[in-house]
């Protein structure tokens, strides 16, 4: 083998292992030192691109975990406020109550009671109109869907997030049948008055008449209508007498349910045969009450009394609840509606959204076009000074409060199975995320320290390796020499 006194073959050879042993040396470092196998798009291209968009998403996920917390906050805010209208609203029934008990209040009193009851009126549209989270006000309607009826005995009441922004001139409503209440009407006889047994039950509660020797059928009637008031059965009585004042003969009387539509409904019991066109103890059920019938904006649209609807699978008015209290039909008018719903980015993708309404909780937008003998036409009118007011303002004060808690728990509902559901899904999502990319990007650091001890090694070895190859290139160029020097000498002591 020729040896080179320019080029070391050998040391050449080792000292590119020892370079690779070098680079492999200060790879291993330097996954070990920061955890991570991937620093640059060399150290894995595949690896970094999954890598990189498995980071992305994990920091989304953790924007929408944090999205949704302080969604929530929002919505406890705001649930917290309709507590406190909630207990109002409690303590105005109270103060209904006290007012519809004609029987010892005087006139002081009940002007007191209706000063304390617009005081809770003031309360309720402060509450409306203060409650507020990070500078956004909650309640005052700003948050919901707003809507203007235009129509006589036409009023919005509602709307779902899925209802949409009507047109200018509003969603057209077009009534087919109008709402009814169960009503019967018959005659009692004077003759048949003595000993009748007359049992009347509506909503669960029944009261029972029993007439007396001396009773005719004015003074029967009479009896029903206070029973009726007294057990609080929601029915209402008119009679008119036949006959005279001194000898009534008869009596037309007319029981009509409280309610509107089919499903309120009443049952009557005579022991008499004919009387109010009942049989002999046979239970006639009075269920004559319709429901509003009719089309928004020419979509379907389902009765339940006075309310109408929009179906779930409207396009454009799908959830909207109007309140007709008419007896015209065809085009009643129309409903201009704007959808201002609260909407909530909570997941990492831009369609992963959701969306509530808060009402306006107001007093004046509670109980609108509920039908009542004072003509109250919303909570904020309510006037107890009055017996059919006290007792109409019970009557509105209920329906308040029926409407209140339904706001109520629909944010629960928001809150717990939304919100609450979505961040434990988010976190769960995330934890996985996290596995995932550690198994893409992060070092195994007992693999990366045995390869630096793998390196380190090769890198003395090859260290070595080159120092001997030096020694040996230098230890063969001397005995070259020397041969080459011998040879010389020999030469010339011939010569």
């Amino acid at each position: 083998m020729a040896v080179s006194t320019k080029n070391q073959i050998a040391t050449i050879r080792a000292l590119r292992f020892l370079e690779a042993a070098q680079d492999d040396l200060y790879s291993s470092l330097k996954r070990v030192a920061s955890g991570e196998r991937i620093h640059r798009a060399a150290d894995d291209p595949a690896g970094l691109v999954i890598s990189e968009k498995l980071r992305a998403q994990i920091a989304s996920i953790e924007q929408g975990i944090n999205n949704s917390e302080i969604s929530i906050s929002m919505v406890q805010t705001a649930e917290n406020a309709l507590a406190e209208v909630q207990n109002l609203l409690i303590h105005m029934r109270q103060l209904a109550l006290s007012a519809a008990n004609t029987g010892t209040n005087d006139e002081n009193l009940v002007f007191t009671l209706q000063a304390e009851l617009e005081n809770a009126l003031e309360s309720i549209d402060r509450v409306s109109r203060n409650t507020q989270f990070a500078g956004k006000t909650l309640l005052d309607g700003s948050n919901g869907v707003s809507g203007v009826a235009n129509g006589e005995d036409l009023f919005f009441m509602s709307a779902s997030v899925n209802t949409q922004t009507s047109p200018l001139t509003g969603f057209v409503v077009n009534v087919t049948q109008t709402a009814k209440q169960a009503t019967h009407t018959g005659t009692i006889e004077t003759v048949d008055v003595s000993g009748l047994v007359l049992s009347i039950t509506e909503g669960g509660k029944t009261v029972t008449i029993i007439g007396e020797r001396n009773d005719d059928a004015k003074k029967y009637a009479q009896k029903i209508q206070e029973a009726i008031e007294t057990n609080g059965l929601q029915l209402d009585v008119e009679f008119t007498t036949q006959g005279t004042f001194l000898d009534v003969q008869s009596v037309d009387l007319t029981l009509r349910h409280q309610k509107f539509g089919s499903r309120s409904s009443f049952e009557l019991t005579s022991s008499e045969d004919g009387v109010l066109g009942a049989e002999e103890n046979v239970k006639m059920v009075i269920q004559n009450g319709l429901d509003v019938q009719g089309t928004i904006q020419g979509e379907g649209a389902t009765g339940r009394g006075h309310i109408l609807k929009g179906n779930w699978d409207n396009r454009q008015t799908e959830g909207l609840v109007l309140s007709y209290t008419g007896e015209e039909l065809g085009e009643v008018g129309n409903v201009i509606v704007k959808q201002n719903a609260l909407t909530f980015q909570i997941g990492p993708n831009q369609e992963q959204q959701a969306q509530i309404l808060i009402e306006n909780t107001g007093a004046n937008t509670f109980s609108r076009g509920l039908p009542n003998d004072s003509g109250f036409e919303n909570l904020r009118d309510i006037d107890v000074t009055t017996t059919q007011g006290a007792r109409d303002a019970i009557l509105l004060v209920d329906d308040a409060m029926n409407r209140l808690s339904h706001i109520r728990s629909t944010l629960g509902a928001f809150q717990k199975n939304t919100l609450q559901t979505n961040v434990e899904n988010l976190e769960i999502a995330s934890e996985n995320l996290n596995a995932a990319e550690s198994v893409i990007r992060d070092s195994d650091v007992a693999f990366e320290v045995l390869n630096f001890v793998k390196n380190r090694m090769l890198n003395d070895a090859a260290s070595a390796a080159i120092a001997q190859a030096n020694r040996i290139h230098v230890r063969s160029l001397s005995k070259i020499l020397e041969s080459e020097e011998s040879r010389w000498n020999s030469w010339n002591n011939k010569v």
